[in-house]
């Protein structure tokens, strides 16, 4: 049974510092983020526990969590925004993605399928979801 789950959220469009604040934040949407999230791809990347979890980012013990936190350090420090996927960011996510000797079991897509998410949305923003929106 899995405590969280990770969508990767690829927005054609920047968010607005605004909204990006709302989001980070965890408050209620804006029309203008829940429009950007509805029109967002999706990508289901895995899945993870409390036990996972790790107080250093980048150090959690599955592929999932480790994306999870790398995105929202790069979402929050310096300022609030959707990190634009760049090929230094696409390189440091699957890098992150690789298995680790630590990991503990848990449910991950396919390598493959993560880097070609990655690649057909080169200059996109993400952001990391619990799911998508319904209805998708």
């Amino acid at each position: 049974m899995s405590d969280y789950r990770l969508w990767l959220a690829a927005l054609p469009r920047p968010l607005a510092e605004a909204d990006a604040r709302v989001y980070w934040n965890l408050k209620d949407p804006t029309p203008a983020l829940t429009e950007a999230l509805a029109d967002a791809a999706y990508l289901y990347v895995g899945s993870w526990q409390e036990a996972h979890t790790s107080e250093r980012p980048q150090s959690g013990r599955s592929p999932a969590v480790r994306l999870f936190d790398w995105l929202f350090l790069r979402g929050t420090i310096d300022d609030y925004r959707a990190p634009t996927l760049n090929p230094q960011l696409r390189d440091e996510l699957t890098g992150l993605y690789r298995p680790r000797p630590d990991d503990l079991p848990s449910e991950s897509v396919a390598a493959h399928e993560l880097e070609s998410f990655l690649a057909g949305h080169m200059s996109w923003y993400l952001l990391p979801e619990e799911m998508p929106p319904t209805g998708r």
